[in-house]
């Protein structure tokens, strides 16, 4: 199942080399099922997921995970990281 839903952005700009999407933007929502859980995958942001006990939920949890991800990448797009570290999984 897909899903689009609009954005919370303020308007288009470039936050460590990644495009922030303009007002009114929209993204592209995958969701799993995975052992009884609902995951909300957004394609247009990497690393931006939300979980729910539906797909209801897990839609509406989105919401929420993309106005952070859009929020965090722009608290951090003018500053230094502290620590860089690579590490294994």
């Amino acid at each position: 199942m897909q899903a689009i839903f609009p954005g919370a952005a303020s308007h288009s700009r470039y936050v460590r080399g990644m495009q922030l999407p303009a007002v009114n933007a929209r993204f592209h929502i995958a969701i799993h099922r995975v052992r009884g859980s609902y995951f909300a995958h957004v394609m247009d942001l990497p690393g931006c997921f939300s979980r729910g006990g539906s797909e209801v939920e897990a839609l509406e949890n989105v919401r929420d995970a993309i106005r952070a991800y859009l929020w965090l990448a722009q608290a951090l797009a003018d500053d230094k990281a502290t620590v860089q570290l690579e590490i294994n999984a």
